[in-house]
């Protein structure tokens, strides 16, 4: 296939055999948000009506260019965003008459706390969605206040009731610590409050200073600072309550009870092959990766007028490859093959008196401690 820079190909990506690949996972990126987070970095758009009317035609026109170009036969999908959730119902109907695909074993959207309406709640159930995210991040005033969070506690325990009654099974709530201003208090008050809930999955996050945000605006010009020690003791102060209320701790941000770990995250670990619709959205098939054109509206106008996505792309080394396994695989519970690692035995030694790895049955997993460390002992290995 041909690689161009406007990131146009009209050939079909083939795998061996001159067969189109089988895909197993599809990611959704829908950029609308009603507020613009200080902290977060993933691309998103304000909700603005002609974005929105175009957004949707667009969206529509690519799930019909990736069923001709992929074997698609998604077993896990993920609306991400952005806000899936802040599309009205008749913008969620009209997607969802066009899904194709509503039987995935794992089908999870990403929502506001806010967002979540009975009736939402059932139109999701009834489009095939059987897992349910929740922006949660904190529990208390204060933190929600920095986060430049809208929703309040109490909409947080409004939609996980409505969730329930709507006959949801699968909730995932997000949190985040070591906030600006934040107490160990604080943070460990928000962990029984999600933990009150009884979520079967939690995303506890510790805040990270992204390029591109307020938060690390203000990191550069000194207005906020990091401090590692009390970033140690929230982590494991956090996970100690969580463990202690049966979640099992899989990867370095994720818990879960048991049976209920995150299989659309899983893929992304393990390095399997995905396709990634929507403005900004990547897809990895094999050693080709791609992204669409981060800009909604150029997003759209391709679509619209070519039926293609506009894309860049990149062909993958198999060494980068292999980094990208060493760095996703050390990310979770069960870690690499030692082998993979092709590390030498003095390194695991040292690393394994250092408590930050533990070799058993030939793979080589990091500790809790090691988790804290994670980018500086995978850079040893690749």
């Amino acid at each position: 296939m041909s690689l161009n820079p406007n990131g146009s190909s009209h050939k079909k990506i083939e795998a061996a055999g001159n067969q189109a690949p089988e895909i197993r996972h599809l990611y959704v990126h829908i950029p609308f948000c009603t507020h613009i987070c200080p902290y977060c970095s993933f691309y998103k758009t304000r909700n603005t009506l002609p974005d929105m009317k175009a957004f949707l035609p667009a969206l529509k026109r690519e799930i019909e260019w990736a069923r001709s170009e992929f074997d698609l036969r998604p077993e896990t999908v993920f609306f991400g965003g952005g806000t899936p959730s802040a599309l009205s119902i008749g913008q969620l109907e009209d997607l969802f008459e066009a899904w194709p695909w509503k039987h995935a074993v794992e089908f999870t959207m990403e929502a506001n706390p806010l967002t979540i309406s009975p009736a939402k709640a059932q139109l999701l159930k009834s489009a095939g969605i059987n897992r349910v995210s929740l922006g949660a991040q904190a529990f208390d005033e204060p933190s929600l206040k920095i986060l430049g969070r809208t929703h309040r506690a109490e909409d947080i325990r409004k939609s996980v009731q409505i969730l329930r009654e709507t006959g949801f099974e699968n909730i995932n709530l997000d949190l985040m610590f070591a906030l600006p201003g934040q107490t160990l208090e604080q943070w460990l008050a928000s962990v029984r409050s999600a933990l009150e809930l009884e979520p079967e999955h939690i995303s506890a996050y510790n805040l990270n200073y992204e390029e591109d945000t307020e938060f690390f605006e203000k990191l550069q010009a000194g207005v906020l600072r990091i401090d590692e020690g009390r970033e140690r003791e929230f982590f494991h102060r956090g996970m100690d309550l969580l463990e202690a209320g049966g979640f099992e701790h899989y990867e370095i941000s994720n818990l879960a009870k048991p049976g209920h770990a995150s299989l659309h995250n899983r893929a992304y670990w393990n390095g399997s092959d995905y396709i990634g619709l929507g403005p900004s959205a990547c897809s990895t098939v094999g050693l080709l990766r791609w992204q669409n054109v981060p800009d909604t509206r150029l997003y759209s106008k391709a679509l619209l007028e070519s039926g293609e996505p506009q894309r860049k792309f990149e062909e993958l080394s198999l060494a980068t490859k292999r980094a990208e396994r060493i760095l996703l695989g050390l990310r979770v519970r069960e870690g690499v093959p030692a082998e993979e690692l092709g590390a030498q035995k003095e390194l695991l030694t040292n690393l394994a008196e250092a408590g930050l790895i533990e070799v058993l049955c030939g793979r080589v997993a990091l500790t809790r401690e090691g988790r804290l460390v994670a980018d500086s002992v995978t850079e040893l290995f690749i």
